[in-house]
């Protein structure tokens, strides 16, 4: 077993020098897999067990669709996107949520998350509309319908909603490790990281989820909304989905028509972290160009540092990008 490495530094600016002096760091490790899901780097344990978070999202919103059956050709490319998306609450989120409510036959109140004023206007009522992973349990409404369920049950790791969703999850992703409780209130799942980085891989190569790939690639703005990015990612074709406590799952192809996947885990949770790790190594190792920075710390009101990959996450991605394989 390896220990995990500084990922990710924050600086701040010497108001007298003008030199940024290292203010934070976060360390992690990073599992990098070819197309046919072989290790072909490491930082840190790879065998890590890691609450995935909202990183299965992707593979939820599949076994949903499995379980619809015929209905899947009804869905638009929002509802779907939306499904998978950890959301800012933003207005096109909101519609994209009362659309799948709409076909789910459920009220926004019968939603089976909490209560949210969402990211996107802190002012507006809490609603379970606004949680961020609302798309998701609407979803869960939407395909709860076809096993017979409605309600609280929905989200119950016994019911037959969750044994299915639980059980397509371990055929894609191999064991499961555990089962928590997520921040929504759904079953929350830790594999080990590897394990998390082959499921990326065969997310963006294996035909089962081309529906959820497509709609995400097709409305990356559904998926996170703005500033973030996930969509940032998704718009320059990189698959990518974060989740809480600082997880990242990533499926690109490099400059040289290579498909790689790669998952992230902070050790202290940070998702700035995160998303700056997941940037950076898509760029470093010779994937599209992503149009996005880091928020920069700010006092005053004004930009005094910056938030960066460490050296040793891009050499990593750059040696990864000359390596043959």
């Amino acid at each position: 077993m390896t220990s995990a490495v500084t990922l990710v530094e924050v600086t701040r600016r010497d108001q007298r020098s003008g030199r940024e002096l290292l203010e934070s760091s976060h360390a992690g490790t990073v599992v990098v897999v070819d197309g046919a899901g072989e290790v072909v780097w490491a930082i840190g344990d790879a065998e890590r067990l890691t609450f995935a978070r909202s990183v299965v999202k992707p593979f939820q919103a599949a076994a949903c669709l499995q379980l619809l059956g015929d209905e899947v050709g009804e869905l638009t490319d929002e509802e779907v996107a939306i499904a998978w998306a950890s959301h800012r609450a933003e207005p096109r989120h909101l519609d994209a949520v009362a659309a799948l409510l709409r076909r789910a036959a459920t009220p926004p109140d019968d939603l089976t998350c909490p209560p949210s004023t969402g990211e996107h206007d802190p002012d507006a009522p809490a609603e379970r509309r606004r949680y961020n992973c609302s798309g998701k349990h609407a979803m869960f409404a939407l395909a709860g319908r076809s096993v017979g369920e409605q309600g609280p049950v929905l989200v119950d790791p016994d019911s037959r909603l969750q044994r299915y969703v639980l059980s397509s999850m371990e055929r894609w992703l191999g064991p499961i490790g555990a089962v928590a409780v997520d921040g929504c209130g759904a079953p929350a799942i830790a594999v080990p990281l590897v394990a998390l980085a082959r499921g990326y891989a065969r997310l963006a190569t294996d035909p089962a989820f081309e529906p959820v790939v497509r709609a995400g690639l097709a409305h990356p703005g559904l998926v996170g909304g703005e500033g973030r990015a996930e969509s940032a990612l998704l718009a320059a074709g990189v698959v990518a989905k974060p989740g809480a406590e600082g997880v990242f799952g990533l499926a690109f192809t490099d400059d040289r028509g290579r498909p790689l996947a790669a998952a992230i885990k902070i050790e202290d949770g940070a998702g700035r972290a995160a998303s700056e790790a997941a940037v950076a190594l898509v760029r470093s190792c010779g994937g599209p160009t992503v149009d996005w920075a880091s928020p920069e710390p700010t006092g005053g009101g004004r930009p005094q540092g910056h938030i960066r990959a460490s050296d040793a996450l891009v050499e990593t991605g750059r040696a990864i990008g000359a390596r043959s394989f």
